[in-house]
């Protein structure tokens, strides 16, 4: 009745804060927004998080697609919110980094490297955070010059988080992998999209418009220079990586 035609929902992939923005599982959503968070844990431990083939579908996961159902019933679509720069240091795979140090096979897949203590001998894994915050491991970039504050840069994702990105959104894209993508979601929300390259968004959007030929990608761009120039965000809405982009600061240009 109040018209809405669309619903954006913050992140809901299986994360410890509340804010969400620290992904545990990408392809789960958050246990605790289930009736049987204990059962779905159980359900999580018995999949490989790096194996699409082993992934089942949570009780949480279940009353999320019957909410798209729902939504989509009465005219609605549903955008949801993912960050592909970083993840929380709960993340499957950081765990393993963590725990099996040079013997993981995913000590590549984030921005650091594992060094030895010189007064010890023992190995650590040195790695960046989003912002220095060591709570949120970023994914590493790969072909690149590095980061440029408040503009786009060129360069790509690690193949194997790639591959996994994809596998997580065409699960949400096409959950009964049966081509209806009327059944799954609608758009992306991005979350600090200029600190991912460029190079990486290309390749996203022509992989989800592969699966959905109307998937909407909204990307978050905020600061050039914190708190005086927003960003130009012309370089992310020239056709091929996002088709809009949005930030919290823009209600107050007029």
């Amino acid at each position: 009745d109040l018209g809405i035609t669309a619903i954006y929902f913050n992140p809901l992939n299986d994360a410890p804060s509340l804010h969400k923005y620290d992904a545990r599982n990408y392809h789960h959503i958050d246990v605790t927004f289930g009736p049987d968070p204990t059962g779905d844990m159980a359900i999580i431990a018995s999949e490989d998080p790096a194996d699409p083939t082993t992934w089942q579908w949570t009780a949480a996961d279940k009353m999320f697609l019957a909410v798209i159902d729902s939504l989509h019933a009465n005219g609605i679509k549903v955008v949801l919110d993912f960050s592909w720069n970083h993840t929380g240091n709960t993340f499957w795979a950081f765990q393993d980094i963590q725990k099996k140090g040079h013997n993981s096979p995913y000590k590549d897949w984030y921005q650091g490297e594992m060094k030895t203590n010189d007064k010890t001998g023992e190995s650590y894994y040195d790695y960046e955070g989003w912002y220095g915050i060591k709570s949120l491991p970023e994914w590493r970039k790969i072909d690149s010059d590095g980061k440029k504050a408040g503009l786009p840069y060129e360069g790509n994702l690690h193949p194997e988080v790639k591959k996994h990105i994809f596998d997580v959104s065409k699960r949400w894209m096409d959950p009964y992998k049966d081509g209806d993508v009327s059944r799954g979601l609608d758009g992306i929300r991005l979350d600090v999209a200029e600190h991912v390259p460029m190079g990486f968004w290309r390749d996203y959007r022509k992989f989800v418009r592969s699966v959905n030929p109307e998937f909407y990608l909204v990307g978050e761009n905020w600061w050039k220079d914190w708190p005086h120039e927003l960003m130009d965000a012309e370089p992310w809405v020239q056709g091929d990586v996002f088709d809009a982009v949005m930030h919290y600061q823009w209600y107050k240009v007029a």
